[in-house]
């Protein structure tokens, strides 16, 4: 399946449509559309409760033949982009952004650059999710009832995305993630104000310092956020610091960019968990994180506490879920690899055009 154009209706991205005949006009947009000729417009959304800025126009073209090239090209054309899409006052240090791209592989609908107010991640699931939902309501792609296959080229690979429809209403997107892997277990950093703390790393696109809850005594629950997110991005730096990790193929993935905090049980014979995902610049994701998920199934799996196929459902500290489950072997290197299915709902949010008065002296953002 490939994308289409998304039909931009610049009057009825910034004003409601089918406005009553009596009501009175109070602005004329076309003075506005005058002043800011060629806004960058986005669809927002949210997967579970986790924001997604999607990018769909006002940006040139983005060169490169692969999707890290094209990332690549990206950073060093249009990273003011990623500033006033993610910081302040446009965006806050809580909005993930992802940009459209043309696909590079034969049988990708299109391609998806993630960003964020600190960073580039390689992978975002819930942003993934959340692209193919936005893409399907702007009728750039179209799918038919019963499960529809949508690949989706990412700078960590392909995305296979499946779509549920029925009666033409988008239910779910389920999404074969990257193939997960234990880079190493049971390493000790350590971290200022916290002493000695143990971590497991796990790469799922980037690499994840996981913490199991019971080994710190903190729930991963929305009411320890301060201290988790304080912790969580002090166990970032320590990782950095204090450890060497390496992606077997490619060298240029070497650093730890996330803190997973999680616990696991079985309840009424059902096997779930929830967690804490921190990253960028002290953001606590609100989903259960799609990659953050990947890399919890197998871990889990590798401490022999999960089995193949098995399903399972990740909470968020929100409460929303995810369902998923380990449905594949492969090899990445020398490391056994996991495939994590799972699949969750976004909904759309907004239309936005955003734009830069050259008067404006915060036109790269800022965060506090």
């Amino acid at each position: 399946m490939k994308i289409k154009s998304v039909k931009k209706d610049n009057d009825r991205l910034i004003s409601p449509s089918g406005s009553n005949s009596n009501s009175i006009p109070l602005c004329d947009f076309s003075l506005i559309y005058n002043r800011f000729p060629a806004p960058v417009t986005t669809i927002d959304s949210h997967t579970e409760g986790e924001t997604t800025r999607l990018v769909v126009d006002g940006i040139g073209e983005i060169f490169g033949s692969t999707m890290m090239e094209k990332l690549s090209f990206f950073k060093s054309s249009y990273d003011n982009i990623r500033c006033m899409l993610t910081r302040e006052p446009r965006g806050s240090r809580e909005i993930l952004a992802a940009v459209v791209t043309e696909n590079v592989s034969p049988d990708a609908a299109f391609g998806l650059i993630y960003m964020d107010a600190k960073r580039y991640p390689y992978l975002c699931g819930h942003a993934t999710i959340g692209a193919v939902t936005s893409l399907f309501h702007a009728g750039a792609l179209n799918f038919n009832d019963g499960e529809n296959r949508v690949l989706v080229d990412t700078p960590s690979g392909i995305m296979d995305a499946r779509a549920a429809v029925r009666d033409g209403n988008l239910i779910s997107v389920a999404i074969n993630m990257v193939p997960s892997f234990v880079f190493a277990t049971d390493q000790s950093v350590d971290v200022k104000g916290f002493g000695n703390i143990n971590v497991d790393i796990v790469c799922t696109g980037g690499f994840f310092a996981m913490v199991d809850s019971d080994s710190i005594g903190i729930e991963p629950v929305i009411e320890n956020r301060e201290v988790l997110v304080d912790l969580g991005m002090k166990i970032i730096d320590a990782a950095n610091e204090q450890l060497e990790i390496s992606h077997p193929l490619r060298p240029d993935v070497k650093t730890v960019d996330v803190t997973e905090f999680y616990n696991s049980d079985v309840k009424s014979g059902v096997k779930q968990g929830r967690g804490v995902v921190v990253y960028g610049e002290s953001h606590m994701d609100r989903s259960p994180c799609g990659t953050g998920t990947a890399a919890k199934l197998a871990l889990l799996y590798h401490k022999n506490r999960l089995e193949m196929n098995l399903p399972y459902i990740n909470y968020s500290p929100l409460g929303t879920s995810l369902q998923a489950k380990l449905v594949e072997k492969t090899m990445i290197g020398d490391k056994e690899a996991l495939v994590t299915r799972i699949q969750g709902r976004a909904w759309i949010t907004g239309f936005h055009n955003f734009v830069i008065d050259s008067s404006d002296p915060f036109q790269d953002g800022f965060l506090i």
